[in-house]
């Protein structure tokens, strides 16, 4: 049987990113065990499997020698020897050669007419279990391959076939006791211990991942399901440096999927390495992958604080080309602050403002665009409404302490030392910070010289 057939279960959506994506192996679907586990042998055991007459023995003797070189011909010659009275086992023959056939349908469909049939037939639940995992069908394959253990079936293949439907079907405990059960029947599965490792993520138990994954990383160093769940695991520990680690480990060795550099991108960004980060991004869009709403918010906002601002906004534009309008009020608000930072920032302050004001009667307590505009006032000497804007975003817990600072510093312009001073001190008791103490030590020295000289 030569069908390489590739499944996929997913880790939990992480704090920046997708967790990897592991898979049954190939190995998995063609190694001898499984092959011969799933086609059996044509002859049946009469004792625990459905009888056969003589005629019907003839029958399978004649599709088996077809069946080798010739297997839609042997399809066709038992589908005209198949009826509703015959025994049970030539219609498990039959669904066999549909499923090497890749008629999953017709497979699945005759299995259970064998199994209704005989009620009790252990290979036909069986291979009804993997022809339904093969259809995505987990429930019912879960069903089967369930019933088949119960009338006594013992193949770790199964167990691990169990364990990935019932992962599947977020039944945890129940994945992981199938996981446990396949690794104890088959020690050197590289499935069963992968579905453990998801078993332990679904259920945050993540010590108990990461040692099960260094343990097969000292018997595989170059395993990338290994080094891509390691990343997974340490990200949700809290460990975003050694998620990059992990991660960049992959990138060595040329195995960093396209997602992958998302991910790290924002580890990276995480970690406040923006250059990084920026470079990464600028890495995933050349593999044609494509940047959330956020990463490209992130990719503008980097190459504006570089002063960029061309690239920035050209950011800026491709987003509703790319999204649509799709995105929230929020995401909307965040595109529009960027656009007046670069407008602003190239001299172009009336246009900055129409924008800053435009958000302000949306969302009246947006301190940033509170703060802008404030300075954007102090700029134009309107000392009375830039204090009115730095008051208003002071109000804007997020940006409470930059708004005070600016509003200190455009009193100090005016020379009013005590308003500044109280306003510094206010900053300070929110989030002390050596700079703003400095500052507010010479101001404070400023106010007892004028005080002297008065």
């Amino acid at each position: 049987m030569n069908r390489a057939i590739q499944f996929f279960l997913l880790f939990p959506s992480l704090l920046a990113g997708t967790a990897p994506k592991p898979e049954l192996t190939r190995d998995f679907w063609n190694n001898p065990s499984f092959v011969r586990s799933f086609m059996g042998e044509y002859g049946f055991r009469s004792e625990i499997e459905p009888k056969i007459s003589r005629s019907e023995q003839e029958v399978l003797r004649q599709v088996v020698a077809k069946a080798e070189n010739q297997l839609l011909e042997a399809i066709a010659y038992l589908e005209a020897e198949i009826d509703s009275d015959n025994s049970a086992a030539l219609d498990f023959a039959l669904a066999t050669m549909y499923y090497q056939a890749s008629r999953l349908t017709s497979a699945r469909k005759t299995y259970l007419q064998a199994i209704k049939k005989f009620p009790a037939f252990l290979r036909a639940h069986k291979n009804l279990g993997f022809v339904n995992l093969n259809l995505n069908d987990y429930e019912n394959a879960s069903l089967h391959l369930t019933k088949a253990i119960s009338l006594g079936d013992a193949d770790g293949v199964t167990y691990v076939a169990l364990g990935f439907c019932q992962l599947s079907l977020e039944r945890y405990l129940s994945a992981e006791n199938a996981y446990r059960m396949g690794l104890l029947l088959l020690p050197e599965s590289k499935d069963a211990r992968n579905g453990l490792v998801n078993c332990f993520l679904f259920t945050e138990r993540y010590p108990q991942a990461l040692a099960l994954l260094d343990e097969m990383l000292e018997k595989d160093a170059h395993d990338t399901f290994c080094h891509r769940a390691r990343a997974s695991v340490l990200q949700q520990m809290g460990q975003d440096k050694n998620a990059a680690v992990a991660l960049e480990t992959l990138k060595r060795m040329k195995k960093l999927k396209a997602s992958d550099y998302m991910v790290l991108g924002d580890l990276y960004h995480n970690l406040s390495l923006f250059e990084k980060s920026f470079g990464i991004y600028e890495e995933a869009l050349r593999q044609k992958e494509k940047l959330s709403l956020e990463q490209y918010i992130r990719v503008a906002r980097i190459l504006i604080g570089r002063g960029s601002y061309q690239e920035g906004f050209s950011y800026l534009d491709q987003i509703e080309s790319i999204f649509g309008k799709g995105y929230s009020e929020e995401d909307e608000k965040k595109i529009r602050l960027l656009q007046a930072e670069v407008l602003r920032a190239t001299g172009k302050d009336q246009s900055a403002r129409k924008i800053l004001e435009e958000i302000v009667r949306k969302h009246p307590l947006e301190g940033e665009a509170l703060l802008i505009l404030g300075q954007l006032a102090w700029k134009q000497k309107d000392y009375a409404e830039a204090s009115l804007r730095f008051e208003r975003a002071a109000k804007d817990s997020e940006h409470e302490v930059r708004a005070l600072i600016e509003h200190a510093r455009m009193m100090v312009s005016k020379n009013q030392y005590e308003k500044a001073s109280s306003l510094l001190e206010r900053a300070q008791s929110i989030d002390p910070q050596p700079r703003v103490a400095k500052y507010l030590k010479s101001i404070n020295n400023l106010l007892a010289s004028s005080r002297i000289r008065f």
